[in-house]
């Protein structure tokens, strides 16, 4: 046993969780690491076992573009946003571009953006089924600010603000996992964690539950908690749980371009016959990510010396939560990162850990049970979002594509034929994705109801198409007043290199 900050305290039935081990490495370890160190109290003991692994290629999977609640995510963990300007290559994104996706090969942007407006009762996107408008983008700042290239953040202040189109906007992050890894390593407060690094030796399973973990050179570590981060190989819950939901494997492969100017805000993507890529600016560089099936010889990972590649299945484990054993990241599942649907389960599964922490080592089942069935729906919730990108007659009619969609989803189903009926935008309790996220991609795939909400009807119809084109008017104003997404980034880097703290 490790003696000093890792060692544990003696078992006794009914203590609450005293210490707990993080396993692993990359993206997925550092970003609980930190948040486990700022969020826990100090009477928690944390001990990162970092194997002595390169989990770059893996989390290559994690993708390349993160969702609007990253921002909160990043603070709950000590990452302010000057620090991630400061200290990686991220950059800000209004979403993401798919190239010639749509029906009759249009493009469109899938961008964030708060809640549309209510107007007298009724959503908005039902007059525009009225008013036989086609396109929702024009009133989307994220999507037209995307197309121009341009960038601001969305104001924060209240009243006059709101009203902006400025305001209804929101922002994620372009990403380079090994990078942003970084930031969150930095955040880590000096002293809070024994850091432990090497290669795993051993992993001891006793009654459905881990007794022990040893790295190369270091002795046994025991804890109350065990925290597997170590990606799709799940060294330590898949002694617990070997059963993985899925089948499709893929390989993904990296390459980064130098750049000197910043690319537009929006992540580009297209497809070909046996995949896809896209092309993710960042500062410094623009990465372009290639996705397609993995052959039968792919090794997991590799590093080319001129770009990174893995291959993993997709799918997610029966149980997240098994025993002592809680899976975070790849270690419990994996979707396509097809979009930021990766990244955001990541940050889902470490703020639903921060819920659920044990308040007594005599029994987890409680916590176990519930973050299971959480995890379940989160990652099936994602993977049909993704599935819905699929349904367009623009894709290739290729084995890629038709394994893609091979697998039949009733509730997705569901979905698309309310929508295609009369507009009802169907959503399920707490789902990664937002009914404006599914509308926005009804709407830039080329879907449209068949009828409109009759309560539209009760406003004056010419009075309706007014305010529609002056909403519209004022959105491209805006984004036309934007600076260009390398000036703003620029000048607000300089801005904080004057001053940190600000």
């Amino acid at each position: 046993m490790i003696d000093g900050p890792g060692a544990s305290a003696a078992f006794t039935s009914g203590n609450g969780v005293s210490h707990v081990v993080v396993c692993g490495g990359g993206l997925a370890a550092w970003m609980t690491v930190a948040t486990l160190a700022r969020q826990l109290p100090d009477t928690v003991r944390i001990t990162f076992a970092e194997i002595d692994s390169d989990h770059r290629c893996t989390d290559l999977f994690y993708g390349s573009v993160s969702g609007p609640g990253s921002y909160a995510f990043n603070l709950a963990a000590g990452v302010t946003e000057p620090a991630l300007v400061l200290r990686s290559s991220a950059a800000f994104s209004w979403g993401s571009k798919y190239v010639h996706w749509a029906e009759g090969g249009r493009s469109w942007i899938q961008c964030f953006n708060l809640t549309l407006p209510v107007i007298d009762g009724v959503l908005m996107h039902q007059y525009l089924v009225q008013q036989g408008m086609a396109r929702l983008d024009p009133f989307l700042l994220g999507a037209v600010a995307g197309s121009r290239g341009t960038f601001a953040h969305p104001p924060r202040s209240p009243g006059a603000a709101g009203q902006q189109p400025l305001a209804r906007a929101e922002y994620g992050y372009h990403f380079d996992p090994a990078s942003h890894a970084r930031c969150f390593a930095a955040a880590v407060p000096p002293g809070r964690i024994h850091h432990l690094k090497g290669a795993l030796t051993q992993v001891t399973v006793s009654d459905g539950a881990i007794t022990g973990i040893a790295l190369d050179g270091a002795d046994m570590v025991t804890a109350d908690l065990y925290l597997d981060c170590s990606g799709p190989s799940a060294e330590l819950l898949s002694r617990l749980d070997p059963a993985w939901l899925g089948g499709r494997a893929l390989q993904i492969s990296a390459d980064d371009v130098a750049e000197a100017r910043l690319g537009p805000p929006v992540r580009s993507v297209s497809f070909h016959d046996q995949g896809w890529a896209a092309q993710t600016p960042l500062r410094g560089s623009t990465r372009s990510l290639t996705v397609s099936d993995a052959p039968a010889s792919a090794s997991a990972s590799q590093d080319t010396g001129g770009g990174l590649s893995a291959s993993a299945t997709l799918g997610r484990r029966r149980c997240a939560w098994a025993g002592n054993c809680v899976g975070i990241g790849h270690a419990a599942g994996i979707v396509e990162p097809l979009t930021p649907a990766p990244m955001m389960l990541l940050e889902r599964d470490i703020e639903r850990l921060m819920t659920l922490i044990p308040v007594s080592t005599a029994s987890m089942t409680v916590e176990e049970r519930e973050y299971n069935r959480r995890h379940g729906e989160d990652h099936d919730h994602a993977m049909r979002f993704t599935r819905a990108l699929l349904e367009t007659s623009a894709l290739p009619d290729s084995d890629f594509w038709r394994a893609a969609r091979d697998t039949p989803d009733a509730e997705l189903e569901h979905k698309l034929a309310m929508f295609a009926e009369r507009g009802l935008l169907v959503s399920y309790d707490l789902e990664p994705f937002h009914p404006e996220d599914w509308l926005i991609m009804h709407f830039g795939i080329g879907r449209r109801p068949r009828r409109h909400d009759r309560l539209a009807d009760r406003a004056d119809a010419k009075r309706v198409r007014r305010y529609l084109d002056d909403a519209a008017q004022q959105v491209a104003t805006a984004a036309a007043a934007l600076p260009s997404n390398h000036v703003y980034m620029t000048q607000l880097e300089r801005y904080l290199r004057q001053d940190p703290r600000k």
